[in-house]
C-alpha cells in the first residue's frame, strides 16, 4: 500500500534478493515467481486502479498468515496453529494485512500482494474464508472485504512497510482479543472451523 515504492527508494537490489529467496522455497507458490516478483518492481501508489462493486463499495482484499505450531507445544486443534498479525497505521488495535484490489490483477494475487507489503511473508495461498460488508471508521465509506488462509512459508526481513508497521505471531485467543475489527474476527473464526473439521469428523466416525 504505497509502502513498496519508498522500500524500493531505499533498497534498490530487493528485486534480485527477492528472487534468490523464492527460489529457495522448497513449495510451489501459487503464483509464477515472475509475476511475483513484479509486485516488487512495479509500485502500487495512488487509487486510480482500485475496483468498486455496484453499489460503490470498495473492494478490499487480504489474507490471514497462519502457521502450523510444534506438535509438543498444542493442546487442541485451535492450538496448532498461529496467526501474524500486524499493528494499523493508527496504532489502534492489530489486525490481519489487507488492502484495495486493484484492476490489473485477480482476487488471490491482489491478496497476496497485499500480505507482502504490509507483513513481509510469503506461502501458500487458499480457499476464500468469506466475504463482508463493513464501513470504515477512518474514511466513513462501504467496503466489501474478501478474506484468504496464507500458510506461511517465509518471512522477509526486512519487507516493504516494516517501518510502519510492527508484525508479531499469536495464538487465535490473542488474535480475537487485539482485533479490532469484527469482521476479520468472523474471518478468523472461519479459519478456525475449517482446522476443527478434521477433528469433529473423526469423533463422528
Amino acid at each position: 500500500m504505497g509502502g513498496i515504492s519508498r522500500f524500493l527508494t531505499n533498497f534498490s537490489p530487493f528485486t534480485n534478493l527477492f528472487e534468490s529467496i523464492l527460489e529457495k522455497i522448497p513449495v510451489k507458490l501459487p503464483i509464477p515467481l515472475e509475476k511475483m516478483v513484479s509486485y516488487v518492481s512495479y509500485p502500487r501508489t495512488g487509487r486510480h486502479l482500485q475496483r468498486y462493486d455496484n453499489r460503490g463499495f470498495r473492494l478490499v482484499v487480504g489474507c490471514i498468515p497462519y502457521r502450523y505450531k510444534k506438535l509438543e507445544e498444542a493442546s487442541s486443534n485451535e492450538e496448532e496453529i498461529e496467526v501474524l498479525v500486524i499493528s494499523a497505521q493508527n496504532g489502534k488495535g492489530m489486525l490481519f494485512p489487507k488492502g484495495g484490489w486493484e484492476n490489473d490483477e485477480s482476487m488471490e494475487d491482489a491478496a497476496i500482494r497485499e500480505t507482502l507489503e504490509e507483513a513481509g511473508v510469503l506461502g501458500i495461498i487458499e480457499c476464500k474464508l468469506g466475504k463482508w460488508s463493513y464501513k470504515s471508521k477512518r474514511q466513513s465509506i462501504f467496503h466489501e472485504g474478501h478474506m484468504f488462509p496464507l500458510l506461511v512459508k517465509k518471512e522477509l526481513d526486512p519487507w516493504p512497510e516494516k517501518n510502519i508497521r510492527e508484525r508479531k505471531w499469536v495464538t487465535i485467543s490473542k488474535a480475537r482479543e487485539e482485533c479490532p475489527h469484527l469482521w476479520m474476527k468472523e474471518a478468523l473464526e472461519e479459519l478456525v472451523r475449517r482446522h476443527m473439521q478434521p477433528a469433529t469428523d473423526e469423533k463422528v466416525n
